[in-house]
């Protein structure tokens, strides 16, 4: 029983040999117990369904690539849910469109773009200038 010691031998749940060495089954098997490391090797050799969720899908587009293929979108894009490669990739690129000059005064931004307050109801960012004017018109307001 000390740490480099044998493991105890359980019985394999597809076969039911004894075996020290198990792992435990994916949850798509519905498989109880554990498993020897043949028939876990035939297992995953053998197509499943895979378990969705129904998250699991571009909030854009619709489209179901699955979970690993869903990216999260940005802060400043205000979305809630998950968006696959080409949407994420083309909603990235009308992102930096928009950095590139302001939306009120269409001057060109520099280093730092800034993002317009949602109380100003201004899509897109907007530069210095501009948003020392927007605070000062929601301070006297």
């Amino acid at each position: 029983m000390g740490l480099f010691g044998s493991k105890k031998s359980q019985s394999c749940a597809v076969c039911k040999k004894e075996s020290s060495s198990t792992s435990k089954p994916k949850k798509e098997w519905n498989l109880k117990g554990v498993v020897c490391t043949d028939c876990f090797v035939k297992l995953m050799k053998k197509p499943h369904p895979k378990i969705t969720n129904p998250d699991d899908k571009c909030v854009t587009c619709g489209a179901e690539p699955g979970g690993l293929y869903l990216w999260k979108p940005k802060k400043q894009w205000d979305l809630k849910g998950w968006l696959c490669e080409p949407c994420y990739n083309e909603k990235e690129k009308a992102d930096n469109e928009l950095k590139k000059n302001c939306v009120l005064c269409n001057a060109k931004l520099g280093f730092i773009a800034r993002h317009a307050k949602k109380e100003w109801n201004v899509k897109g960012y907007i530069c210095k200038d501009c948003w020392k004017i927007q605070e000062s018109k929601m301070k006297t307001s």
